[in-house]
């Protein structure tokens, strides 16, 4: 009896002390993945001001879920609260605390295609799969019409976790 629980605390504590070790280990990769910068030809679109692109960037903002996390105003919504988790989108407008006041076109194509920030490193659940395949003239539309919102306070990206 004495032999088996002896082996059982030993099982015990490797299975505490290694799953400790696995779960420092997954976090110190997500943040060496977060951390990294990505070089990405990006290249300039140019971006429209007249009404009918407007009109199909609002469509495309309204549609592809970009007020999911941004909100209808561009502010950025909370999209996740479960008490433990909160997660709330950037403000994109052209708003006090918006995370995009110095993007040039280059970055918005960047942005949105392949879900890299100017400096290189990855933006936090951007879904860039979902609008790297727009049209040139569509994500140009969207960014035209992202930029024309009326200004609104926000903040950049929270991300609460436990």
């Amino acid at each position: 009896m004495k032999i088996w629980l002896g082996r059982a605390m030993v099982v015990v504590l490797i299975l505490v002390f290694g799953g400790g070790s696995v779960v420092a280990y997954a976090l110190f990769k997500a943040q060496e993945r977060m951390d990294r910068r990505l070089q990405i030809a990006a290249y300039n679109v140019a971006i429209p001001s007249d009404a009918a692109a407007l009109e199909r960037g609002k469509y495309l903002f309204s549609t592809r879920g970009c007020v999911d996390c941004h909100g209808a105003d561009g502010a950025g919504r909370v999209f996740v609260d479960d008490g433990s988790v909160r997660v709330k989108g950037p403000n994109i407008s052209p708003g006090p605390g918006n995370v995009v006041a110095r993007y040039t076109p280059v970055d918005w194509e960047r942005a949105l295609r392949h879900g890299v920030k100017p400096d290189g490193r990855p933006l936090m659940i951007m879904p860039s799969e979902d609008y790297n395949r727009f049209a040139d003239d569509d994500l140009a539309s969207l960014v035209a019409y992202v930029r024309s919102l009326p200004p609104a306070s926000g903040q950049g990206t929270v991300l609460k976790l436990p």
